[in-house]
């Protein structure tokens, strides 16, 4: 049980701490807003300098001027818009036999017509016999980043086959995706080998959608990415790597540690508008076949209530490099979160009908110990499991 009078203190404290650091993060905006002005001058020559320099943190690649800003285009009409998400039972080693649980949901809507939306899920049951063929040299852990990343592709494959279904022949299409294209959870397994066959299988299905000319982008809101700021840090001479001598105005102080991107572009932005479009540098690119790349934009989102926020558009390169396409994104999705109050209304559709809840996931567990009983086998969960099931005050 929580004692919330035993936190009045705490919170005084937290109160105190809150408004100091949000202080500090105005100061350190203002510092930004100079330092991209800098970089925004020379921004070629600063992204050469960049690529001398080889900088051991993550630094935002440069494509256009940094502190370039794109007002919201006009979203076409008609237009089929492709939407997935997932969910997951993790394995529990509380339960046995070992097996997890993915389930990916499938939107589409035909926006400008009166035909009616496609709201589907697929669940998918996977246990050692199905995996062994891939990834057998992780199986006897089964780790968390080994299921995401196989959520994240089973996400991908089923937005493809409903781009494939729901496409009109002359209306565009636009397929989006929930969270990053980058796959950051993959190097975390220490297995190389399950980590490049994850990769390679996950960017084939982003080369399909290059080959069958279906644009993609993915939607991260409130990112707590830090490139474009490592860029300015990078230029103010704050990393260990020594920046290029540009004139940058006003005081040195304070450092932009700790700043987020979303916050410098907090003070750029106004409502509807993008960012200019950055380059990822991660050395997981390095596995992605030339043109599927991942790029991104900032964008701020406005809301009904609320300040809205400063989200994160990501898209393969050859996308980035279609003027028009990256519009019909930046449109589209603007729109989408117009229309979600803040977040894409077709992301959260998908999400709904991904998400297993509470009841679903013991409904699942129920039925899956029935079926085993009837097959004369058992299962076995631990009494921790079966105490929490079964709660006795």
């Amino acid at each position: 049980m929580l004692n919330l009078h035993r936190l009045r203190d705490q919170l005084d404290t937290f109160e105190s701490h809150e408004a100091d650091t949000r202080e500090r993060r105005a100061r350190q905006q203002e510092r930004a807003e100079t330092v991209l002005a800098a970089c925004d001058r020379r921004w070629e020559a600063v992204q050469a300098a960049v690529e001398e320099a080889e900088p051991r943190r993550l630094v935002a690649a440069l494509r256009e001027p940094p502190a370039e800003t794109h007002g919201a285009p006009e979203r076409p009409s008609p237009i089929t818009v492709v939407a997935t998400d997932g969910s997951q039972i993790y394995p529990d080693r509380h339960v046995e036999p070992l097996f997890f649980l993915l389930n990916v949901s499938r939107v589409a809507v035909q926006y400008g017509t009166q035909e009616a939306p496609l709201l589907d899920a697929e669940p998918r049951l996977h246990f050692e016999d199905a995996l062994s063929d891939h990834v057998d040299e992780v199986l006897r852990s089964l780790t968390t980043e080994l299921v995401s990343a196989l959520r994240d592709e089973m996400e991908l494959e089923l937005l493809l086959r409903t781009a494939r279904e729901a496409q009109v022949e002359g209306r565009p299409l636009l397929a989006l995706a929930d969270g990053t294209l980058i796959r950051w959870m993959i190097r975390g397994m220490n297995n190389e080998a399950a980590e490049d066959a994850l990769i390679a299988r996950y960017t084939d299905y982003l080369q399909a959608f290059r080959a069958e000319a279906y644009p993609l982008g993915s939607y991260v809101s409130m990112p707590a990415t830090t490139e474009v700021v490592n860029l300015l840090r990078f230029v103010a001479g704050e990393l260990e790597t020594p920046g290029p001598a540009l004139d940058i105005e006003g005081p040195a102080a304070p450092v932009l540690d700790g700043l987020l991107d979303r916050h410098v572009f907090d003070t750029l932005l106004d409502d509807g508008e993008r960012s200019a479009t950055f380059g990822s540098t991660s050395h997981i690119q390095d596995a992605y076949p030339s043109g599927t790349e991942i790029c991104y934009f900032y964008l701020r989102v406005p809301s009904a209530v609320g300040e809205g926020e400063i989200g994160r558009v990501e898209v393969p390169r050859w996308v980035a490099d279609d003027p028009a396409l990256l519009d019909r994104i930046h449109a589209t999705v603007l729109r989408e979160c117009e229309k979600g109050d803040g977040y894409p209304l077709v992301l959260s559709e998908a999400h709904e009908r991904a998400v297993i809840r509470g009841p679903e996931r013991e409904g699942f567990f129920r039925l899956m110990e029935r079926r085993l009983r009837r097959a004369g086998l058992s299962s076995s969960n631990s009494r921790k499991r079966r105490s929490k099931q079964r709660p006795r005050v």
